[in-house]
C-alpha cells in the first residue's frame, strides 16, 4: 500500500523517500550566502541583538556580576533549584516495568562513579545555562578494565564554544587566541546545555546580555549620584559681607568659610551674616528611584519578577504570593533542564559502556506528597460511598500495618436481598401515605361544622386549601378566606383553634409512624 497524504480536494499525494529523509528549511536554501552564515574562521555568528549592537562578544558578561543586584538575583534564582533535595536516580526501566538486570548493574556503576563526583558544583554549573545561553560540560573519562568510568564532569565557559553553519558545537577558544581552526566536539565527550536554543540562535537565550543596559545605567548613575551628594549632601554656607565691604574683604571672608567647612570654625567681620542651607531632597529621591528602576529591571530579567529579592513594604499579600508563583514556575523550568542535563549524562555513559540493547539510568526530582490534597479527596470520596483497604493507606500515605486499622463498613445489600428491602420500603411509604391520608379526611370530617358538611364542593375546597398549605399559616389564611363568610367570628375561632391542634396532631403521628419505621 502507498504512503501518502490525501490534499483537501481529495487527490492523493504519495510520500517521496527523497523528500522526507532531506532538510529543505535550510540557511542555503534560505538564499544566504556562505559570508552571511559563518563569520570569523566560518563560526557561525552570535545573534545577540545587544552584543552585536555593542559589537562584544559573550566574555564581557563576567563583568556583570561585579553588580550587587545581579549577584544576588543569579543565586538567588540557582539556590532555588540547588536547595532542593529532592534530586535521584534510578535504573532505566518502561513504565509500569522493573529494571532489566543488565539496568541495574550500570544503574550500580553509574551511581559508584559520582560518588566521589561534587554533584552540587555540577548542578551549579548546568544552571548557568540562562545566563549565558549555553553552559558545555565537559565528561572525564578513564579506562579501567573493561569499563569506562566516569571521572568528573566539569563546566567550562560558554564563551569558549561556537557553532557552525550546521548547528554543530564547535570549540573556539577565547576570541583571538586560537591559531588554529575550531575544533569539532569529540562523540561522548561534551554535553551542551542550552537555555531557549533554536535553529536560528544556537548560542541559547543569554539573560545576563538584557542586564548590561540596566548595569551600566546603574553604574553611571551612582557614579553621578555620589557626586550629586558629596557636592549637594553638605550645607551650604552662604555669607552676607557688611555693607562697604571691599573685593579683598570679601576674599578673606570666603577663605574663612572654606576653612570652616574642615575645621567649624570661622571668624567674620563685624556686621556680616552666615547662614547654613541644605539642598532639597527633591533631587536625591530622585536619583534613588533611578537606581531602583535599574534594580528592579535586573531582577525581572533574571527572576521573572522582583518581589522574591526584593521589597519595599508597600506590597499587598495577594502580590507577593502572585511573585512568588512566577518564582516557582521559573525553579520548575530550571529543575527540568538539571533533569535533562543529567539523563542525557547517563545515556552517554549507557552507550560507551553498554551499547543501545540497555537503558541508561534516569535522574528526577521526586517531589513530596500533598498528603493533605489526598486526605481531602480521600474525604470525599467516603462521603460518596467508596470503601478503603489497608493497602491504600500504605501505598500513598506511607503508613506502617501496625500503625492503623480499617474500620469494619456496615454490610450492604445485594441481589434479591436489595429487591425484597426496596419493594418493603416501597409498600411501608406507600401505608404511611394511606394512613396520613385517611387521619387527614377524619380530621376534616370531625372539624367542619355540620351545616357545611352538607356541601361537598365546599369540603373539597377545605381539603384542597389543606393538601396546598406550606406552614400552619398558610393553612390558618386559607380557612379564613373560606370560612369567614359562612361562620360567626366566634365560631370561626373556635373552628381555626381545633383545626389547628388537629393539624399539629396529625403532622406529630406521621413523624412518629416514619420514626418507627426507620427503627
Amino acid at each position: 500500500m502507498a504512503e501518502g497524504i490525501y490534499a483537501p480536494d481529495g487527490t492523493f499525494i504519495p510520500f517521496s523517500g527523497v523528500d522526507l529523509g532531506t532538510e529543505l528549511a535550510t540557511r542555503q536554501n534560505a538564499g544566504l550566502t556562505l559570508g552571511e552564515i559563518t563569520g570569523w574562521l566560518d563560526v557561525l555568528p552570535d545573534p545577540d541583538p545587544v552584543l552585536r549592537k555593542r559589537h562584544d562578544d559573550a566574555s564581557i558578561l563576567g563583568d556583570l556580576s561585579a553588580d550587587d543586584q545581579v549577584t544576588t538575583t543569579m543565586l538567588a534564582r540557582k539556590n532555588r533549584a540547588l536547595n532542593c533535595p529532592h534530586f535521584s536516580f534510578r535504573a532505566g526501566a518502561p513504565e509500569g516495568e522493573s529494571p532489566t538486570p543488565e539496568a541495574e548493574e550500570l544503574y550500580r556503576r553509574f551511581r559508584q562513579d559520582l560518588e566521589r563526583a561534587n554533584l552540587r558544583s555540577i548542578i551549579s554549573g548546568i544552571l548557568d545555562a540562562p545566563f549565558w545561553g549555553i553552559s558545555p560540560l565537559e565528561l572525564i573519562w578513564r579506562r579501567g578494565g573493561d569499563w569506562w568510568h566516569l571521572v568528573d564532569i566539569v563546566p567550562r565557559p560558554a564563551h569558549w564554544f561556537g557553532f557552525d553553519q550546521h548547528n554543530s558545537p564547535l570549540f573556539v577558544g577565547a576570541w583571538g587566541t586560537l591559531a588554529a581552526e575550531p575544533i569539532p566536539l569529540p562523540p561522548g565527550k561534551f554535553v551542551i546545555v542550552s537555555h531557549h536554543a533554536t535553529y536560528d540562535n544556537p548560542y541559547g537565550l543569554r539573560l545576563l546580555s538584557r542586564c548590561l543596559w540596566p548595569v551600566a545605567f546603574k553604574r553611571g548613575g551612582l557614579q553621578f549620584y555620589a557626586k550629586f551628594v558629596e557636592r549637594h549632601g553638605m550645607p551650604w554656607v552662604i555669607g552676607e559681607a557688611s555693607a562697604g565691604a571691599e573685593r579683598p574683604d570679601k576674599r578673606d571672608m570666603a577663605r574663612d568659610l572654606a576653612r570652616m567647612v574642615q575645621d567649624c570654625v570661622a571668624v567674620v567681620p563685624h556686621g556680616s551674616n552666615v547662614q547654613l542651607l541644605s539642598a532639597g531632597q527633591t533631587q536625591g529621591a530622585i536619583h534613588e528611584d533611578f537606581l531602583s528602576r535599574q534594580d528592579r529591571a535586573i531582577s525581572k530579567v533574571l527572576m521573572g519578577q522582583t518581589l522574591t529579592v526584593e521589597t519595599d513594604g508597600k506590597n499587598s499579600l495577594a502580590a507577593t504570593e502572585a511573585h512568588k508563583d512566577v518564582a516557582d514556575d521559573i525553579a520548575q523550568a530550571d529543575k527540568a533542564m538539571v533533569t535533562d542535563a543529567w539523563n542525557e549524562i547517563a545515556w552517554l555513559y549507557a552507550q560507551v559502556n553498554a551499547g543501545p540493547g540497555v537503558l541508561a539510568p534516569l535522574a528526577g526530582y521526586d517531589e513530596p506528597k500533598d498528603l493533605k490534597s489526598r486526605a481531602e479527596l480521600d474525604k470525599l470520596l467516603k462521603e460518596i460511598g467508596v470503601s478503603f483497604t489497608a493497602e491504600h493507606f500504605m501505598e500513598n500515605y506511607d503508613l506502617k500495618p501496625t500503625e492503623f486499622t480499617v474500620s469494619a463498613q456496615p454490610p450492604e445489600l445485594s441481589g434479591p436481598a436489595l429487591n425484597f428491602a426496596a419493594r418493603r420500603a416501597g409498600h411501608q411509604e406507600d401505608a404511611l401515605v394511606e394512613r396520613a391520608q385517611k387521619n387527614l379526611d377524619t380530621a376534616i370530617k370531625k372539624m367542619l361544622p355540620d351545616a357545611l358538611t352538607s356541601s361537598r364542593e365546599f369540603v373539597a375546597e377545605v381539603e384542597n386549601a389543606i393538601r396546598k398549605a406550606e406552614s400552619f399559616d398558610d393553612l390558618q389564611d386559607a380557612l379564613v378566606e373560606l370560612l369567614s363568610p359562612s361562620m360567626t367570628p366566634d365560631a370561626l375561632e373556635s373552628f381555626l383553634a381545633r383545626a389547628m391542634t388537629a393539624a399539629a396532631g396529625h403532622g406529630a403521628a406521621s413523624v412518629q409512624a416514619e420514626d418507627e419505621e426507620d427503627g
